[in-house]
């Protein structure tokens, strides 16, 4: 997808009202060109010639990708700010504010303790850094947010240079490739060892990522978080329209987790996700169509690699080359062997 078409992806994204999702995630898709192949570099290690060996998908957590900005909770502090100096900006305000609080709390809280709730230990709790412990709680979501996001990462570019020096090893790795086209090479939810399985229960959909140095504005979610937090902790329930008024939770994860800066567009990189809260380890089972070898591969390895990817069922061996127009391709790595 060129950049204009990811931009009415993006802008279809964060327009969803999360009303219908079945409908939505139609609108959505329907804004989705999906490349024929999509190409995901590794190195050469343990790991991941196991997860070769067993056609795995293993998805990784936030907290570990290289860009401390990617799946980042972008949190207007003014914004925040600005809203707490007008709330508490009067002593009739705070004691407004104050009144709300004992009726919400009524049920959980005993009579003494709710006396201790005054206008004026509110006023001097501001004074003491209320607004800044709040603010510090509410970055503190951030780590939990990409705790809990999971994804596989993918290039619709097979020979992109930055990524074979950055992914697979300086060239020393390799590339699987994995054709769109070929659902039969998709083995999650055909076993029957899939049947209760989240990923086969709540899907583990497929979405481009938007590139923009102009953040997804998420402070309202994070309101939302931490209201719910607040109630999980001292069992308060809420009333609808105050969540409400904060933001609607569905599609957040997507907007938070599909959004990275312009520097990283030449990526041009997709993403599965997963469709609700899972624990390690999660992954796929989807058998590459394809392997391309790195540059800089010593033969020891390209032995070993080539040996487990025929045992997985790969039915197509590449190796790598700069061609007559000094760039990077590949070719069956048969034309490679030695003639007999």
């Amino acid at each position: 997808m060129n950049s204009q078409e990811r931009e009415l992806f993006w802008q279809t994204l964060v327009s969803l009202p999360g009303e219908d999702i079945q409908a939505e995630s139609q609108r959505l898709n329907d804004t989705i060109k999906f490349p024929k192949y999509l190409y995901r570099y590794r190195p050469v290690s343990m790991k991941s010639l196991e997860a070769l060996r067993t056609n795995r998908l293993y998805f990784s957590s936030a907290n570990y990708y290289d860009d401390p900005f990617d799946t980042f909770l972008h949190i207007n502090i003014d914004t925040i700010k600005s809203e707490y100096a007008s709330a508490f900006q009067s002593r009739e305000s705070t004691e407004q504010i104050v009144e709300h609080i004992k009726v919400l709390l009524s049920k959980i809280c005993t009579e003494e303790w709710l006396h201790q709730i005054t206008a004026d230990n509110v006023i001097q709790a501001l004074d003491n850094g209320l607004i800044e412990n709040f603010l510090n709680s509410a970055l503190a979501i951030r780590d939990e947010l990409k705790k809990d996001t999971w994804s596989v990462c993918f290039s619709e570019n097979g020979f992109n240079e930055a990524l074979w020096l950055k992914y697979a090893d300086q060239h020393k790795g390799f590339a699987l490739v994995y054709d769109l086209e070929k659902s039969e090479n998709l083995l999650c939810g055909k076993q029957e060892k899939c049947q209760n399985c989240g990923i086969s229960k709540y899907g583990t959909p497929l979405y481009p990522v938007y590139y923009s140095d102009t953040p997804y504005d998420a402070t309202n979610f994070a309101k939302l978080v931490m209201l719910r937090k607040v109630s999980e902790l001292t069992g308060t329930k809420f009333p609808l329209e105050l969540y409400q008024s904060m933001a609607n939770a569905v599609w957040e994860k997507e907007r938070i987790t599909l959004i990275k800066k312009e520097c990283h567009k030449y990526d041009e990189e997709w993403r599965i996700i997963t469709g609700c809260i899972m624990n390690a380890p999660i992954m796929r089972e989807w058998i590459p169509s394809g392997i391309i070898l790195g540059l800089r591969m010593e033969t020891d390895t390209e032995n070993l690699v080539v040996s487990i990817a025929r045992e997985a069922g790969i039915e197509n061996i590449y190796k790598s080359f700069i061609d007559s127009q000094n760039r990077l391709n590949a070719l069956p790595i048969s034309q490679f062997e030695p003639k007999k």
